[in-house]
Order: structure tokens, then C-alpha cells, then sequence
């Protein structure tokens, strides 16, 4: 073999051990792009064990109200946003405002605190959780989970009929929820959720709602401020988009004038939202409203 045609042998074996290493590495990058996917559409504390855990670990974060007579009653779980249920200068009462509201419809409520059983304070918890920085909206669903596993076993409720309403960081933590695929068990408890309303909830990435296929289909409430600049309405078009191609029924109330958390009495030092007492009333008859309404069938 002639010097050049060593040359060309080399060199044509270099080349196809570099399109082999390249095809090694474009595998390994999907393989590891693949992995990613299935784990955020399959996390771990879908799991059992990790599941019965987080139930026992969440149990001091619920609390229930219940409407006069002996039950079982229909229920609603209440996701606060990431302002939680206390705040610097003492108790946020929004969600006692809507677990009120729940009792005149005639439904138990359940209020769902994710800062308590972590022991965190809630200011630093706002601060944090608000950013980002802490407990996104997909690993905030264990919570959800966690809560409706524990309304499971309670026998003062209906579990006929239960519901799920979210606030902003809540209303992300529930979009992110109905995304989510499981074993049979979480299928059968995502089967006995009903509806689910989501208020000014985040939309933009990374929340899932609009990014991913739902896997759960029902009544969904939407309601969106019209001045809300930490998620403007329109940003919430493809989360509309995907309920509906799951063959969810969607509802869809524009609150005009008004700003993120305007139904929030209790407001931050220096906060840019702002409380609108008469457009809090007008959703809380809502609330009661569509609480009152049979869920659309599935």
C-alpha cells in the first residue's frame, strides 16, 4: 500500500470513529433529554412510598371547615398563592374569606398551608417562593396530592365530589398537577377531582400548564385580572388551549380594572396590587356559584 493510500485509510478511519463518537454523544444527549421528560412528567413523589410520606409530613398543614350537620359534605381544596397564609404583620385571611364563602354554599373547605409543616417563616418563605427560588409550582403538586390524600380518608367528606381552587403560585402548582401521568392510584385520585378553579395563576414557564399535554379533564374556572402585570391574561391563552384539547370544559371571567391579588385584603408594605373590595365581592358570589353548579360531565 502506497504512502497515500495509508494516508486516506487513516484518515478515513478517523472520520468514521468521529461520526461514531458523534452518534454515541447525539444518543446519550437524547437519552438523558428523554430521561429529563419522563421524570418531570413523572416525579418521584408520584410514588408510593415517597406519596404516604408526604401525606403524613403535610397532615398539620390542613385544616377543615366544615358546614353545620353531620356530613359527609361536599369539598373544596384551597391552594393559597405564594403570600401563604400568614404574613409579616400577623394572619392573611383570604383564604378564611373563601373557606366562609364555601360554608354558604353549603361545601366543606379545606385550607392548605405549605410553609407551616416546614417549619419555615412565612416571610422568608414569601420572599423566596414568590422569586422562584423556592418550591416551584411542580414540586409544590406533591402538596395538592398530599392534601387530597388526606381529604381521602377523612369521613366528613363526600368523596363524590371534590373540588380544587388555586391562587397565583397555587393556581401554577395546580396547572403543573393536571399534567402530571401516575400509577393507577394517583389516576384514580385525579379521577375523583371534579373541577378545578384556578385564580390569576401563573402561566409563563416554567409552569407546565401550557407547555404540556393535561392528562386530566373536567370543569376548570378560570379567573384573570385584567391589569395583572406578574401574569398578564394573555399569557394564559395556550393553558386555555391545552385544557380544551383534553376535552376539559373551560369557563373563562376577565375581572377588568383590577390588578394580581386584588381579592387580597392584606397586602405587602409597598406592593404594586391593590385590593378592589367590590370586585372581591363579585368573585365570591362567583365562588358560591360555582360551587352550587354541578360539574360538567367527563
Amino acid at each position: 500500500m502506497s504512502h497515500e493510500s495509508k494516508r486516506r485509510f487513516r484518515l478515513g478511519s478517523l472520520v468514521k470513529l468521529l461520526l461514531l463518537a458523534a452518534g454515541a454523544v447525539a444518543l446519550l444527549v437524547a437519552a438523558a433529554i428523554a430521561v429529563y421528560v419522563w421524570k418531570g412528567s413523572h416525579p418521584s413523589f408520584l410514588d408510593q412510598q415517597p406519596r404516604v410520606a408526604h401525606a403524613k409530613f403535610m397532615a398539620s398543614g390542613l385544616t377543615l371547615h366544615t358546614p353545620p350537620g353531620r356530613g359527609p359534605f361536599p369539598t373544596v381544596l384551597l391552594i393559597p398563592g405564594c403570600g401563604g397564609i400568614r404574613g409579616a404583620r400577623g394572619p392573611n385571611p383570604i383564604m378564611d374569606e373563601y373557606a366562609q364563602s364555601a360554608l354558604q354554599a353549603g361545601w366543606a373547605a379545606a385550607i392548605l398551608d405549605s410553609y407551616g409543616p416546614r417549619g419555615w417563616d412565612p416571610d422568608w418563605a414569601r420572599r423566596r417562593v414568590c422569586a422562584g427560588a423556592r418550591l416551584q409550582g411542580l414540586f409544590r403538586t406533591a402538596d395538592i396530592l398530599a392534601g387530597l390524600d388526606l381529604l381521602a380518608k377523612d369521613p366528613r367528606v363526600d368523596h363524590g365530589h371534590v373540588r380544587v381552587a388555586g391562587w397565583s403560585h397555587g393556581g401554577w402548582a395546580l396547572g403543573d398537577l393536571v399534567t402530571l401521568h401516575g400509577d393507577a392510584d394517583f389516576q384514580r385520585t385525579m379521577a375523583g377531582v371534579e373541577a378545578i378553579r384556578l385564580t390569576y395563576p401563573f402561566c409563563a414557564p416554567p409552569a407546565r400548564g401550557g407547555r404540556r399535554d393535561w392528562t386530566w379533564s373536567g370543569g376548570v374556572d378560570l379567573v384573570m385580572a385584567e391589569g395583572d402585570v406578574v401574569q398578564p391574561p394573555a399569557g394564559c391563552t395556550s393553558l386555555i388551549e391545552r385544557a380544551e384539547a383534553a376535552g376539559a370544559k373551560v369557563k373563562v371571567t376577565m375581572v377588568p380594572g383590577v390588578t394580581h391579588a386584588f381579592d387580597e385584603r392584606v397586602q405587602t408594605p409597598q406592593s404594586a396590587f391593590r385590593f378592589d373590595p367590590a370586585a372581591t365581592a363579585q368573585i365570591h358570589r362567583q365562588f358560591i356559584d360555582w360551587l352550587r353548579t354541578p360539574a360538567p360531565p367527563r
